[in-house]
């Protein structure tokens, strides 16, 4: 009778256990949304998937500890010409929230692209910046009655970090609530155990 109570005992506890570790797995890869303020010209803010947040770092260059980076409609990865992380990205071509939702997991057939060099046309003529050059995408410049527009794509992509691992990132906007420019929105999930599967 003992053996029967120890045996009922070890796998409730078994239960529990593994009951408990899905439960933290699945909040750790929730989808959230985040407003970075890169509105400065001349000021890059640095963000951290595992983080959840804009970190200040004292040497972006020798750091791992951000993974993508904005100023203006300008984002780097930390990889490439831009940092010594593992960062680059990668363009799923699905679009908006149904897109977001598609994604499940990331695609061996992706094709990730590291920060380079790229020649874009600015108010003074052309001007030569390190982006990452697939999400240079993720907006177009439209006119309208107010002036020239940044217009997001709706584009989903998918951003390799500083360190390996990944997440789906959908820029929603450019602008903040009070229609001030340099404010991007993202919607983002972020898998922190390494794996490919993000949901």
């Amino acid at each position: 009778m003992k053996k029967v109570i120890l045996t009922l005992s070890i796998i409730i506890i078994a239960g529990l256990f593994f009951a408990c570790q899905k439960n933290e797995t699945e909040s750790t890869i929730q989808s959230k949304t985040f407003e970075i303020n890169s509105s400065n010209s001349a000021v890059w803010k640095y963000f951290s998937f595992a983080m959840d947040d804009t970190i200040n770092i004292a040497d972006p260059t020798l750091s791992t500890e951000w993974d993508i980076a904005f100023q203006r409609y300008r984002i780097i990865t930390n990889g490439g010409e831009s940092g010594i992380g593992l960062g680059s990205a990668a363009n799923t071509f699905q679009k908006g929230q149904t897109g977001f939702d598609a994604i499940k997991f990331v695609s061996d057939t992706l094709n990730f692209v590291n920060d380079d060099s790229l020649t874009i046309a600015v108010q003074q003529g052309y001007s030569t910046f390190v982006v990452n050059p697939v999400l240079y995408t993720w907006f177009s410049m439209e006119q309208a009655s107010q002036g020239t527009q940044i217009v997001p794509s709706n584009y989903i992509y998918i951003v390799r970090t500083a360190t390996g691992k990944y997440a789906k990132v959908w820029f929603k906007s450019y602008y903040s609530a009070t229609n001030v420019s340099g404010y991007i929105t993202m919607q983002y999930t972020y898998q922190p155990d390494g794996s490919k599967n993000l949901e």
